[in-house]
């Protein structure tokens, strides 16, 4: 239940800041516009993983996909983490 509550939290408020990070950089005119098409991202970047899970369960079961999901953050990860390093503010 704890972890539960930290990992909500810590949801909300990544979700919160980057909206504003969003409101701040969109031009006040297209706000609306800017805010949809990032919640669209998010919402549309959050349920694909999850249905490719569920069809890769079917198939190959419950621990392959999960392992193979698991792998493909990592990979994604990594390059990420190394882009952030080279572009964070010193």
């Amino acid at each position: 239940m704890l972890g539960t509550s930290v990992a909500g939290l810590a949801a909300a408020l990544g979700y919160r800041g980057s909206l504003q990070v969003i409101n701040q950089i969109a031009p006040a005119e297209r706000g609306a516009e800017v805010v949809s098409s990032y919640l669209l991202a998010g919402f549309v970047g959050n349920s694909i993983p999850i249905i490719g899970v569920g069809v890769l369960s079917g198939v190959l079961g419950p621990l392959p996909a999960s392992a193979l999901f698991a792998a493909t953050i990592a990979l994604f990860a990594i390059p990420a983490l190394i882009i952030g390093w080279r572009h964070a503010p010193r």
